[in-house]
């Protein structure tokens, strides 16, 4: 009896474990697809398909080939992409890099181009680099913003991003 309710409970435990994931990563994804809206790129970004690539997570990935199905960006397609780890990555407007992919984040844009609005989940992501870091707070998802690393990086923003972020660096 004892056995059966342990795994009773451990199952209900991975189960709720599962669902906050799915959750994180359905909210998050719906914020990536938000963000394009609120940036701009060069006109010579401008052409061909609008690449939201994502490192390090399969879950996000999945959510965010749901969130952006058949939309686009303007006038480009999006397209997710997942890369495994840092030798897949490609050129990208946007990334995600989880944070168990983090020491990728500081010398990215050699591989996805230099207007690449990065973001991650990392605690330190903005002083290596990224634009946006996702953080949890009053268990609800936000964001920190670094203007300085979005303009480093050519990227033009409405005051929207700066106005609605939790923190500004």
């Amino acid at each position: 009896m004892k056995r059966f309710i342990l795994t009773t409970l451990l199952f209900t435990l991975i189960i709720k474990v599962n669902y906050a994931q799915v959750e994180m990563s359905q909210a998050q994804a719906n914020f990536i697809y938000n963000f394009t809206k609120f940036f701009d790129w060069p006109q010579t970004e401008k052409s061909g398909d609008f690449i939201i690539g994502v490192i390090g997570s399969k879950n996000l990935s999945g959510a965010l080939e749901k969130v952006t199905k058949g939309k686009t960006n303007v006038t480009q397609n999006i397209v997710v992409k997942y890369f495994k780890n840092k030798d897949e990555i490609s050129k990208c407007h946007v990334i995600y890099v989880d944070d168990s992919k983090s020491s990728t984040i500081f010398n990215i844009h050699e591989k996805t181009g230099v207007h690449c609005l990065i973001i991650s989940n990392y605690y330190k992501a903005i002083e290596k680099g990224a634009v946006i870091q996702f953080i949890f707070e009053d268990n609800r998802l936000r964001y920190a913003f670094s203007r300085d690393n979005a303009l480093k990086h050519g990227l033009k923003f409405h005051s929207k991003v700066s106005e609605m972020a939790s923190k500004n660096y």
